[in-house]
């Protein structure tokens, strides 16, 4: 318990400073974070002798990550450079890169002589989607306006569900919601987190948000994302029991110590991180 506590922390302390930082130390982090993401999540895909193609979907994430950088970075931000990179970055030479992928991992089972198949391609799709994708709206958050003080929405919506699930399920869990996936997990558990996400949401909208000058956002926004972010969280946290169920692991790695791999961390970030990009783009 000690190390994981300690990892935790260390953790913790190395997130804060980087979103203290200017964003493209964010980007790069975002990127590290998915390549190794990946990298776990081809490991847990060879257990059930699926081949991901990992220099593929490197590329697909260095690609992803600097189109969801570049093409919402504010204008006077990097200037020259972020111009020229918003020209490269356009929105068709991304679908062109898109059918390029497609082509590769079509290509790689059609002349491989079946040591690429279809369920290879198609596992090294979903895993493009699953990691670089849903992770890059991090990224296009950050680059809001007041994009500072919505990046740690995310932050709540995903830690916070997790820390009081884990608390009201001790103390109150009684009935399993997914005992097939995760035995431990209860439905009070899963009430105490998505009603502690969205109690925390709300103080942090009435006390951070609302309190720089601009205009007022109702609390019931709060609310409501909080509890939208309380259950996505973790159905992204069982999305990922899901996968290392199938393929016969426990953990995704050793990466964080007491905490096991990258993924093992970041599976509730992938599915808070668009669930507040798209909230806040809609409503505030």
């Amino acid at each position: 318990m000690l190390t994981r506590i300690i990892s935790g922390v260390v953790a913790a302390a190395v997130l804060v400073a980087i979103l203290l930082l200017p964003p493209v130390f964010l980007a790069g982090a975002v990127l590290l974070v998915s390549c190794i993401g990946l990298h776990e999540y081809a490991g847990a895909m060879k257990h059930k002798g699926i081949r991901v193609d990992l220099k593929v979907s490197w590329a697909a994430a260095l690609v992803w990550t600097a189109y969801a950088y570049v093409t919402t970075l504010a204008e006077q931000e990097g200037q020259g450079l972020a111009v020229a990179m918003k020209s490269l970055f356009t929105r068709t030479a991304l679908w062109g890169i898109i059918f390029l992928i497609v082509v590769v991992l079509f290509s790689r089972i059609l002349f491989e002589n079946g040591k690429f198949r279809t369920e290879d391609a198609a596992h090294t799709l979903f895993g493009i989607i699953y990691i670089p994708f849903l992770l890059s709206f991090v990224l296009m958050i950050r680059n809001m306006d007041r994009g500072f003080e919505y990046i740690w929405l995310v932050i709540i919506g995903a830690s916070v569900t997790d820390i009081f699930a884990y608390f009201a399920g001790t103390l109150f869990g009684r009935h399993k919601i997914i005992p097939a996936i995760s035995p431990k997990k209860t439905v009070e558990g899963a009430i105490g987190g998505a009603l502690g996400c969205m109690i925390c949401m709300m103080v942090y909208g009435v006390l951070v948000v609302n309190q720089s000058g601009t205009a007022l956002i109702p609390v019931y926004h709060f609310a409501l994302m909080g509890m939208l972010c309380g259950v996505l969280s973790q159905i992204g946290d069982w999305a990922a029991s899901s996968i290392k169920r199938s393929a016969g692991i426990k953990d995704f790695g050793r990466l964080l110590p007491g905490h096991g791999g990258m993924m093992d961390r970041c599976d509730s970030f992938l599915f808070v991180a668009p669930v507040v990009y798209i909230y806040i783009s809609l409503f505030f």
